[in-house]
């Protein structure tokens, strides 16, 4: 019989950097290794690793990689496949155990990392920061927490369309502070070439993915801020006129996307029809102000004053009921979901919908199961309540 090798979401992980090695596993054959954005070297990618073969990633194993590095603090350190493909965990900041968090100014000079820092404006007196890098294709270094003379640290973003700027600042000035949204504070902004440098007050904490067991317990405090962004945005509509930018929403990309994984696992047309139907259902939900990009880590989590804050709020807009919900719990058995969601029929079947769209991209053959059957049949009991009393919550 064939074993089935799961198709892999990432193309390796990079595991460890220390001051002197590096280690992590890749299907490809060679990894590049970068330091500072200069190739230092290529690795085979042919070590044993049994945890990789057990997770049904690959069937031989033979698949690790290992290399001798010598880091300084504060190098950046990137793996790519032969395609550029980054890993995950790339890039990865090095920083000595014995020496601070903070980085010194000086080292903005230094390699072109930190090229966004060393063009700050010169009524900013720096003399530390902490990088912080994004998600994008290029990986490159999307913000910084900078340490200003005179001031508590505030948070810079780099490289922000003007049009991109403009939502978020309409967003702050006639939702968040007005109605106290729990999210850091807009400072400043300042034009740099093509691009706007936002200035953020720094939001101390860590992030709700980071805070690992029992990061559950924190959701009836996201819950009640999307809430109050919802309640929000039916006063402030009028108000807000997104501009397109290259932030768009998330769900303009969900639906498609679930419909090109059924094909490819051969779904059958009930299956099809079921996702159709869902189409209808969240074409029916009622549209209120979203977050639009409410991942874990974009919830940061103030464990000693007990209280949470929202962040990154570029794809902000009026979208379905229950998707941010569904987005923040992404991974949860469905049941979980409904239990921590507003008991509202609009809420929980808006949630467990988005629930589903989400399982057929993150589970293989997700439809063909009997958690999705079970699913299925919640979402239809739901529906037939939300039709009987469509807008009353009841």
């Amino acid at each position: 019989m064939l074993k089935v090798i799961k198709k892999p979401t990432v193309s390796g992980f990079i595991d460890r950097v220390s001051e002197d090695t590096i280690s992590g596993w890749s299907l490809a054959p060679y990894v590049t290794v970068m330091v500072n954005g200069r190739t230092r070297c290529r690795l085979s990618c042919n070590r044993r690793r049994e945890d990789v073969k057990k997770a049904g990633l690959s069937l031989s194993g033979n698949v690790g990689f290992h290399g001798s590095l010598a880091l300084n603090h504060g190098d950046v350190v990137r793996v790519t496949t032969p395609k550029g493909v980054p890993l995950r965990h790339s890039p990865w900041l090095y920083k000595h155990p014995k020496q601070s968090d903070w980085l010194p100014i000086t080292i903005t000079h230094q390699h072109a990392e930190y090229k966004a820092v060393a063009a700050l404006p010169d009524q900013l007196v720096v003399d530390r920061f902490k990088p912080l890098f994004g998600q994008s294709a290029e990986r490159r270094m999307a913000g910084a927490v900078l340490n200003v003379a005179n001031q508590a640290p505030v948070m810079a973003r780099f490289d922000v369309e003007p049009k991109a700027h403009a939502n978020v600042k309409q967003l702050y000035d006639n939702v968040i502070m007005p109605n106290r949204i729990a999210a850091p504070p807009l400072l400043a902004a300042f034009p740099q070439d093509k691009y706007m440098l936002q200035m953020f007050a720094f939001q101390p904490g860590i992030t709700l993915e980071d805070v690992g067991n029992g990061w559950e317990a924190w959701v009836p405090l996201v819950m009640a801020q999307l809430l109050a962004l919802q309640q929000a945005g039916v006063a402030g509509r009028s108000a807000l006129k997104r501009r397109t930018s290259r932030f768009k929403s998330l769900l303009h990309r969900l639906l498609p996307s679930v419909f090109a994984q059924a094909l490819r696992e051969g779904g059958s047309k009930l299956e099809l029809m079921f996702l159709g139907f869902l189409m209808r259902v969240t074409a029916r939900l009622p549209r209120v102000l979203s977050h639009g990009d409410l991942h874990r880590n974009n919830v940061i989590i103030d464990t000693q004053q007990h209280q949470v804050a929202l962040i990154d709020w570029d794809r902000w807009g009026y979208l379905p009921l229950g998707f941010d919900a569904a987005l923040l719990l992404r991974g949860l058995p469905w049941a979980a979901v409904e239990n921590l969601v507003d008991k509202r029929v609009d809420q929980q079947l808006g949630a467990l919908v988005f629930t589903y769209l989400f399982q057929c991209l993150d589970v293989a053959n997700f439809m063909r199961t009997q958690e999705a059957a079970r699913l299925r049949a919640r979402i239809y009991t739901l529906y037939k309540q939300f039709k009987l009393y469509p807008g009353t919550g009841k």
